[in-house]
Protein backbone atom coordinates (compact mmCIF):
# COMPACT_ATOMS: atom_id res chain seq x y z
CA UNK A 1 0.00 0.00 0.00
CA UNK A 2 1.33 3.23 -1.17
CA UNK A 3 0.59 6.22 1.59
CA UNK A 4 0.30 9.73 0.09
CA UNK A 5 0.56 12.46 2.13
CA UNK A 6 -1.17 15.53 0.14
CA UNK A 7 -0.84 19.25 2.07
CA UNK A 8 -3.35 21.69 1.00
CA UNK A 9 -2.77 25.32 0.89
CA UNK A 10 -6.29 26.23 0.99
CA UNK A 11 -9.77 24.79 2.21
CA UNK A 12 -12.94 23.33 0.43
CA UNK A 13 -14.99 26.64 0.85
CA UNK A 14 -12.60 27.73 -2.03
CA UNK A 15 -14.24 25.59 -4.63
CA UNK A 16 -11.20 25.73 -7.30
CA UNK A 17 -8.90 24.43 -4.20
CA UNK A 18 -11.49 21.95 -3.36
CA UNK A 19 -11.33 21.23 -7.29
CA UNK A 20 -7.69 20.41 -7.41
CA UNK A 21 -8.12 18.54 -4.08
CA UNK A 22 -10.51 15.98 -6.40
CA UNK A 23 -8.05 15.75 -9.24
CA UNK A 24 -5.13 15.21 -7.35
CA UNK A 25 -6.98 12.42 -5.65
CA UNK A 26 -7.99 11.04 -8.95
CA UNK A 27 -4.42 11.85 -11.60
CA UNK A 28 -2.39 9.65 -9.10
CA UNK A 29 -4.95 7.16 -8.16
CA UNK A 30 -4.81 6.05 -11.91
CA UNK A 31 -1.05 5.07 -11.64
CA UNK A 32 -1.45 4.18 -8.43
CA UNK A 33 -5.09 2.73 -7.62
CA UNK A 34 -4.44 1.32 -4.10
CA UNK A 35 -2.45 4.53 -2.89
CA UNK A 36 -3.94 5.58 0.29
CA UNK A 37 -4.22 9.28 1.62
CA UNK A 38 -3.97 11.84 4.34
CA UNK A 39 -4.96 15.36 4.00
CA UNK A 40 -2.97 18.37 5.90
CA UNK A 41 -5.18 21.82 5.10
CA UNK A 42 -4.33 25.26 5.55
CA UNK A 43 -6.72 26.63 7.94
CA UNK A 44 -9.41 25.32 10.59
CA UNK A 45 -12.15 24.43 8.18
CA UNK A 46 -11.09 21.19 6.89
CA UNK A 47 -11.42 20.06 3.71
CA UNK A 48 -15.26 20.05 3.50
CA UNK A 49 -15.02 17.40 0.83
CA UNK A 50 -16.69 13.60 0.68
CA UNK A 51 -13.89 12.02 -0.09
CA UNK A 52 -13.23 10.77 4.03
CA UNK A 53 -10.11 11.34 4.72
CA UNK A 54 -7.80 11.16 7.23
CA UNK A 55 -6.84 14.94 7.89
CA UNK A 56 -5.86 17.51 10.20
CA UNK A 57 -3.85 20.91 9.74
CA UNK A 58 -0.85 21.65 8.23
CA UNK A 59 2.16 21.27 10.78
CA UNK A 60 4.06 24.94 10.18
CA UNK A 61 2.53 28.36 10.04
CA UNK A 62 4.43 31.18 9.48
CA UNK A 63 2.25 34.50 10.11
CA UNK A 64 3.43 37.78 11.42
CA UNK A 65 0.14 37.90 13.85
CA UNK A 66 0.67 34.18 15.47
CA UNK A 67 4.42 34.53 16.83
CA UNK A 68 3.99 31.63 18.71
CA UNK A 69 2.48 29.52 15.89
CA UNK A 70 5.53 30.52 13.44
CA UNK A 71 8.08 29.85 16.48
CA UNK A 72 6.82 26.37 17.01
CA UNK A 73 6.99 26.17 13.05
CA UNK A 74 10.49 26.86 13.25
CA UNK A 75 11.40 24.39 15.75
CA UNK A 76 9.66 21.57 14.08
CA UNK A 77 11.92 22.60 11.24
CA UNK A 78 15.10 22.01 13.43
CA UNK A 79 13.66 19.07 14.93
CA UNK A 80 13.11 17.67 11.03
CA UNK A 81 16.85 18.67 10.01
CA UNK A 82 18.19 16.68 12.98
CA UNK A 83 16.35 13.75 12.16
CA UNK A 84 17.52 14.04 8.97
CA UNK A 85 21.27 14.42 9.40
CA UNK A 86 20.78 11.56 11.70
CA UNK A 87 19.05 9.49 9.62
CA UNK A 88 21.73 9.97 6.71
CA UNK A 89 24.54 8.77 9.03
CA UNK A 90 22.58 5.28 10.07
CA UNK A 91 20.96 6.36 13.26
CA UNK A 92 16.91 6.47 12.58
CA UNK A 93 15.34 7.57 15.22
CA UNK A 94 11.22 7.02 14.71
CA UNK A 95 9.00 9.49 15.30
CA UNK A 96 6.26 9.08 17.99
CA UNK A 97 2.26 8.60 16.75
CA UNK A 98 1.12 11.61 18.32
CA UNK A 99 3.53 13.80 16.84
CA UNK A 100 2.17 16.12 14.34
CA UNK A 101 5.31 14.97 12.26
CA UNK A 102 4.13 10.96 12.21
CA UNK A 103 2.32 11.46 9.16
CA UNK A 104 5.61 12.71 7.57
CA UNK A 105 7.46 9.50 8.84
CA UNK A 106 4.82 7.13 7.71
CA UNK A 107 4.07 8.53 4.40
CA UNK A 108 6.18 7.28 0.90
CA UNK A 109 5.31 10.30 -0.91
CA UNK A 110 4.78 14.20 -0.03
CA UNK A 111 2.57 16.16 -2.43
CA UNK A 112 2.01 19.43 -1.81
CA UNK A 113 -0.65 21.47 -4.06
CA UNK A 114 -2.66 24.75 -3.92
CA UNK A 115 -2.38 26.06 -7.60
CA UNK A 116 -0.93 29.62 -7.27
CA UNK A 117 0.07 29.54 -3.69
CA UNK A 118 3.57 28.98 -4.24
CA UNK A 119 4.05 32.16 -6.22
CA UNK A 120 4.89 35.22 -4.26
CA UNK A 121 1.93 37.53 -7.50
CA UNK A 122 -2.02 38.04 -6.02
CA UNK A 123 -2.75 38.04 -2.64
CA UNK A 124 -0.11 35.66 -1.17
CA UNK A 125 2.96 37.52 -0.73
CA UNK A 126 5.49 36.54 2.44
CA UNK A 127 2.40 33.47 3.40
CA UNK A 128 4.75 31.63 0.62
CA UNK A 129 6.63 30.79 3.45
CA UNK A 130 3.59 29.10 4.64
CA UNK A 131 4.02 26.29 2.08
CA UNK A 132 7.66 26.49 1.92
CA UNK A 133 8.00 25.01 5.60
CA UNK A 134 5.72 22.74 5.15
CA UNK A 135 7.29 21.08 2.32
CA UNK A 136 10.61 21.70 3.54
CA UNK A 137 9.91 19.37 6.73
CA UNK A 138 9.72 16.39 3.82
CA UNK A 139 12.76 17.45 2.62
CA UNK A 140 14.67 17.38 5.72
CA UNK A 141 13.31 14.17 6.93
CA UNK A 142 14.59 12.65 3.12
CA UNK A 143 11.01 11.87 2.08
CA UNK A 144 10.31 12.03 -1.37
CA UNK A 145 8.83 15.41 -2.09
CA UNK A 146 6.60 16.59 -4.94
CA UNK A 147 5.21 20.67 -5.95
CA UNK A 148 2.23 18.78 -7.80
CA UNK A 149 0.58 21.53 -10.77
CA UNK A 150 1.65 24.74 -9.06
CA UNK A 151 2.35 28.26 -10.77
CA UNK A 152 6.16 29.30 -9.32
CA UNK A 153 7.71 32.93 -9.48
CA UNK A 154 7.54 36.56 -8.95
CA UNK A 155 9.38 36.45 -5.94
CA UNK A 156 11.07 39.81 -4.59
CA UNK A 157 14.73 38.79 -3.53
CA UNK A 158 14.44 38.15 0.16
CA UNK A 159 11.35 35.78 -0.83
CA UNK A 160 13.37 34.19 -3.66
CA UNK A 161 16.67 33.84 -1.43
CA UNK A 162 14.19 31.38 0.24
CA UNK A 163 12.21 29.78 -2.34
CA UNK A 164 14.83 28.34 -4.82
CA UNK A 165 16.89 26.52 -1.98
CA UNK A 166 13.22 24.51 -1.08
CA UNK A 167 13.09 24.48 -5.05
CA UNK A 168 16.45 22.96 -5.45
CA UNK A 169 15.65 20.35 -2.74
CA UNK A 170 12.23 19.07 -3.72
CA UNK A 171 11.85 15.28 -5.57
CA UNK A 172 9.86 16.89 -8.65
CA UNK A 173 8.25 19.97 -9.55
CA UNK A 174 5.14 19.56 -11.86
CA UNK A 175 4.18 23.38 -12.94
CA UNK A 176 0.65 24.03 -15.02
CA UNK A 177 2.38 26.55 -17.59
CA UNK A 178 5.39 27.55 -18.91
CA UNK A 179 5.89 30.99 -17.11
CA UNK A 180 6.63 28.65 -13.99
CA UNK A 181 9.10 26.46 -16.34
CA UNK A 182 10.95 29.77 -17.38
CA UNK A 183 11.02 30.65 -13.94
CA UNK A 184 12.82 27.39 -12.86
CA UNK A 185 15.07 27.74 -16.06
CA UNK A 186 16.58 31.22 -15.62
CA UNK A 187 17.34 30.84 -11.59
CA UNK A 188 19.09 27.10 -12.38
CA UNK A 189 16.83 25.15 -10.30
CA UNK A 190 18.12 21.38 -10.21
CA UNK A 191 16.09 19.32 -9.19
CA UNK A 192 16.48 15.98 -10.81
CA UNK A 193 12.77 16.70 -12.61
CA UNK A 194 10.62 19.17 -13.90
CA UNK A 195 7.57 18.66 -15.47
CA UNK A 196 4.74 21.37 -17.24
CA UNK A 197 1.49 19.43 -17.22
CA UNK A 198 -1.71 21.35 -16.98
CA UNK A 199 -3.56 22.58 -14.09
CA UNK A 200 -5.23 19.45 -12.72
CA UNK A 201 -8.63 20.88 -12.43
CA UNK A 202 -9.02 20.49 -16.63
CA UNK A 203 -9.66 16.65 -15.30
CA UNK A 204 -12.12 16.90 -12.40
CA UNK A 205 -15.42 15.49 -13.99
CA UNK A 206 -18.47 17.72 -13.89
CA UNK A 207 -21.95 16.72 -12.42
CA UNK A 208 -24.50 15.97 -14.41
CA UNK A 209 -26.93 18.52 -16.39
CA UNK A 210 -29.60 17.20 -14.67
CA UNK A 211 -28.27 18.25 -11.64
CA UNK A 212 -27.52 21.43 -13.14
CA UNK A 213 -31.20 21.79 -14.00
CA UNK A 214 -32.45 20.67 -10.65
CA UNK A 215 -29.64 23.12 -8.81
CA UNK A 216 -31.20 26.18 -11.25
CA UNK A 217 -35.00 25.06 -10.12
CA UNK A 218 -33.88 24.59 -6.44
CA UNK A 219 -32.50 28.50 -7.18
CA UNK A 220 -35.80 29.59 -8.42
CA UNK A 221 -34.28 30.42 -11.64
CA UNK A 222 -35.55 30.20 -15.26
CA UNK A 223 -32.86 30.86 -17.41
CA UNK A 224 -32.81 28.33 -20.16
CA UNK A 225 -35.29 30.69 -22.70
CA UNK A 226 -32.25 31.89 -23.89
CA UNK A 227 -28.84 31.81 -24.57
CA UNK A 228 -26.83 32.29 -21.07
CA UNK A 229 -23.89 34.78 -20.06
CA UNK A 230 -22.14 33.62 -17.18
CA UNK A 231 -20.60 35.98 -15.31
CA UNK A 232 -18.02 35.16 -11.91
CA UNK A 233 -16.40 37.74 -9.97
CA UNK A 234 -14.31 38.60 -7.12
CA UNK A 235 -13.60 41.21 -4.69
CA UNK A 236 -10.51 40.39 -4.27
CA UNK A 237 -8.94 41.76 -7.40
CA UNK A 238 -10.70 45.09 -7.18
CA UNK A 239 -7.09 46.06 -5.55
CA UNK A 240 -5.30 45.52 -8.56
CA UNK A 241 -7.78 47.50 -11.05
CA UNK A 242 -5.02 50.02 -12.15
CA UNK A 243 -2.32 48.77 -10.50
CA UNK A 244 -3.71 49.97 -6.96
CA UNK A 245 -7.40 50.64 -5.14
CA UNK A 246 -6.06 53.97 -4.84
CA UNK A 247 -5.85 54.49 -8.35
CA UNK A 248 -8.98 53.30 -9.44
CA UNK A 249 -11.28 55.20 -10.94
CA UNK A 250 -14.29 52.85 -11.09
CA UNK A 251 -14.98 49.93 -9.32
CA UNK A 252 -15.13 46.13 -10.78
CA UNK A 253 -18.93 46.25 -9.77
CA UNK A 254 -19.59 49.50 -11.13
CA UNK A 255 -17.95 48.14 -14.41
CA UNK A 256 -19.71 45.20 -14.66
CA UNK A 257 -22.99 46.35 -13.56
CA UNK A 258 -22.95 48.50 -16.49
CA UNK A 259 -21.71 45.63 -18.94
CA UNK A 260 -24.15 43.62 -17.99
CA UNK A 261 -26.82 46.26 -18.73
CA UNK A 262 -24.93 46.85 -22.09
CA UNK A 263 -25.45 43.36 -23.11
CA UNK A 264 -29.17 42.95 -21.97
CA UNK A 265 -29.57 46.22 -24.55
CA UNK A 266 -27.43 44.53 -27.07
CA UNK A 267 -27.83 40.71 -27.03
CA UNK A 268 -31.09 38.59 -26.62
CA UNK A 269 -29.73 36.98 -23.30
CA UNK A 270 -29.92 35.69 -19.67
CA UNK A 271 -27.33 36.49 -17.29
CA UNK A 272 -26.08 34.16 -14.53
CA UNK A 273 -24.01 35.25 -11.99
CA UNK A 274 -21.96 32.31 -10.76
CA UNK A 275 -19.58 32.60 -7.09
CA UNK A 276 -16.77 29.91 -7.02
CA UNK A 277 -15.13 30.67 -3.58
CA UNK A 278 -17.33 30.74 -0.67
CA UNK A 279 -14.76 31.74 1.97
CA UNK A 280 -16.33 33.87 5.09
CA UNK A 281 -15.75 37.53 4.55
CA UNK A 282 -17.00 39.87 2.41
CA UNK A 283 -13.65 39.83 0.52
CA UNK A 284 -13.33 36.29 0.16
CA UNK A 285 -16.83 35.53 -0.83
CA UNK A 286 -17.75 35.71 -4.58
CA UNK A 287 -21.14 35.92 -2.90
CA UNK A 288 -20.30 39.34 -1.71
CA UNK A 289 -18.85 40.66 -5.04
CA UNK A 290 -21.80 39.50 -6.89
CA UNK A 291 -24.93 40.40 -4.63
CA UNK A 292 -23.29 44.03 -5.10
CA UNK A 293 -23.24 43.62 -8.97
CA UNK A 294 -26.37 42.38 -9.02
CA UNK A 295 -27.67 45.61 -6.85
CA UNK A 296 -26.41 48.19 -9.19
CA UNK A 297 -27.55 46.49 -12.48
CA UNK A 298 -30.64 48.40 -13.70
CA UNK A 299 -32.57 45.81 -15.53
CA UNK A 300 -32.58 42.74 -13.08
CA UNK A 301 -35.51 40.98 -14.61
CA UNK A 302 -33.29 39.00 -16.87
CA UNK A 303 -30.21 38.52 -14.16
CA UNK A 304 -29.99 35.43 -12.19
CA UNK A 305 -27.89 34.54 -8.69
CA UNK A 306 -26.67 31.60 -7.62
CA UNK A 307 -26.72 32.04 -3.90
CA UNK A 308 -26.04 28.26 -2.44
CA UNK A 309 -22.93 26.90 -2.02
CA UNK A 310 -22.48 23.72 -4.35
CA UNK A 311 -19.52 21.76 -5.05
CA UNK A 312 -17.31 22.27 -7.39
CA UNK A 313 -18.67 19.61 -9.76
CA UNK A 314 -21.78 20.92 -9.33
CA UNK A 315 -20.43 24.47 -10.45
CA UNK A 316 -18.42 22.90 -13.67
CA UNK A 317 -21.86 21.08 -14.76
CA UNK A 318 -24.02 24.88 -14.05
CA UNK A 319 -21.23 26.94 -16.02
CA UNK A 320 -21.43 24.17 -18.63
CA UNK A 321 -24.84 25.28 -18.73
CA UNK A 322 -23.67 28.24 -20.40
CA UNK A 323 -22.83 29.88 -23.78
CA UNK A 324 -20.38 32.49 -22.73
CA UNK A 325 -18.87 33.01 -19.64
CA UNK A 326 -16.67 35.92 -17.78
CA UNK A 327 -14.31 34.51 -14.94
CA UNK A 328 -12.32 36.66 -12.30
CA UNK A 329 -11.29 33.71 -10.43
CA UNK A 330 -8.76 31.19 -12.20
CA UNK A 331 -10.81 27.78 -11.62
CA UNK A 332 -14.29 28.84 -12.44
CA UNK A 333 -12.27 29.55 -16.15
CA UNK A 334 -11.19 26.37 -16.34
CA UNK A 335 -14.26 24.92 -15.40
CA UNK A 336 -16.00 27.27 -18.48
CA UNK A 337 -13.46 26.17 -20.82
CA UNK A 338 -13.14 22.46 -20.25
CA UNK A 339 -16.73 22.90 -21.04
CA UNK A 340 -16.10 24.30 -24.44
CA UNK A 341 -17.63 27.34 -23.33
CA UNK A 342 -16.04 30.64 -24.97
CA UNK A 343 -14.83 32.19 -22.14
CA UNK A 344 -13.27 36.01 -21.42
CA UNK A 345 -10.51 35.76 -18.55
CA UNK A 346 -9.95 38.74 -15.80
CA UNK A 347 -6.42 38.25 -15.03
CA UNK A 348 -4.83 39.98 -12.38
CA UNK A 349 -1.37 37.53 -12.42
CA UNK A 350 0.28 35.73 -14.96
CA UNK A 351 -1.31 32.69 -14.30
CA UNK A 352 -4.37 33.35 -16.79
CA UNK A 353 -1.80 34.32 -19.45
CA UNK A 354 -0.19 31.14 -18.55
CA UNK A 355 -3.26 28.44 -18.28
CA UNK A 356 -6.13 30.22 -20.58
CA UNK A 357 -4.19 32.62 -23.04
CA UNK A 358 -1.02 30.49 -23.81
CA UNK A 359 -2.02 26.97 -23.03
CA UNK A 360 -5.62 27.18 -24.19
CA UNK A 361 -5.00 30.00 -26.96
CA UNK A 362 -7.20 32.44 -25.79
CA UNK A 363 -4.69 35.29 -25.18
CA UNK A 364 -6.73 37.86 -27.21
CA UNK A 365 -10.21 36.86 -25.02
CA UNK A 366 -8.18 37.85 -21.45
CA UNK A 367 -8.22 41.44 -19.81
CA UNK A 368 -5.84 42.70 -17.53
CA UNK A 369 -7.45 43.69 -14.31
CA UNK A 370 -4.68 46.65 -14.04
CA UNK A 371 -6.15 48.25 -17.52
CA UNK A 372 -9.58 47.39 -17.17
CA UNK A 373 -12.30 49.95 -17.98
CA UNK A 374 -16.19 49.25 -18.98
CA UNK A 375 -15.20 49.76 -22.83
CA UNK A 376 -12.42 47.31 -23.12
CA UNK A 377 -14.54 44.88 -21.33
CA UNK A 378 -17.86 45.47 -23.04
CA UNK A 379 -15.64 44.99 -26.51
CA UNK A 380 -13.82 41.68 -25.31
CA UNK A 381 -17.32 40.07 -24.69
CA UNK A 382 -18.67 41.12 -27.73
CA UNK A 383 -15.88 40.02 -29.64
CA UNK A 384 -15.76 36.89 -28.00
CA UNK A 385 -19.70 36.60 -28.30
CA UNK A 386 -19.95 36.98 -31.85
CA UNK A 387 -16.76 34.18 -32.29
CA UNK A 388 -18.31 31.63 -30.33
CA UNK A 389 -18.69 28.77 -32.93
CA UNK A 390 -14.50 29.33 -33.49
CA UNK A 391 -13.80 29.67 -30.08
CA UNK A 392 -15.84 26.16 -28.80
CA UNK A 393 -14.03 24.78 -32.19
CA UNK A 394 -10.76 25.79 -30.74
CA UNK A 395 -11.34 24.53 -27.60
CA UNK A 396 -12.79 21.18 -28.37
CA UNK A 397 -9.50 20.38 -30.69
CA UNK A 398 -7.06 21.73 -28.09
CA UNK A 399 -8.97 20.31 -24.89
CA UNK A 400 -7.60 16.55 -25.23
CA UNK A 401 -4.47 17.30 -25.41
CA UNK A 402 -4.26 19.62 -22.12
CA UNK A 403 -6.16 16.71 -20.19
CA UNK A 404 -3.80 13.94 -21.29
CA UNK A 405 -1.69 16.55 -20.24
CA UNK A 406 -2.81 16.70 -16.89
CA UNK A 407 -3.04 13.04 -16.37
CA UNK A 408 0.52 12.69 -16.47
CA UNK A 409 0.98 14.56 -13.42
CA UNK A 410 -0.12 11.14 -11.74
CA UNK A 411 2.36 8.99 -13.69
CA UNK A 412 5.39 10.94 -12.94
CA UNK A 413 4.54 10.82 -9.66
CA UNK A 414 4.15 6.49 -9.55
CA UNK A 415 7.56 7.24 -11.41
CA UNK A 416 8.88 9.25 -8.67
CA UNK A 417 7.74 6.42 -6.02
CA UNK A 418 8.57 3.41 -8.01
CA UNK A 419 12.47 5.24 -8.27
CA UNK A 420 12.53 5.54 -4.52
CA UNK A 421 11.31 2.30 -3.48
CA UNK A 422 14.17 0.88 -5.91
Amino acid sequence: MVRILILDIGNGMNKGNLALLYSTINTISKFIPDAEYYLMYYGESGSHSNLKLGETSLVGEINPKKPLKTILSVVYLFKCLILGVLKRIGINIPISKTSKLYEYYRCDCVVMIGGDTMTASGKYGVNILTPLINIYYAVALGRPTVLYGETIGNYNTFIKNIADPVFNRVSLIIVREDLSKQYLVQNNISTPKVAITADLAFTLSPASKKRALDILSQEGIEILDRPIIGINASRLIQKYIGGNIHKSEEKLDDILARTIDTLLEKLDVNILLVPHVFEPGPITDDRTAIGEIYLKVKNKSRVSVITGEYSPQELKAIIGLCDLFVGARMHATIASTSMLVPTVGLAYSPKMYGIIGEMLGQQKYIVDIKNINYDKLLNTILEAWENQTSIKADLEKRMPIVKDRAWLSGKYVKELIDHHEN
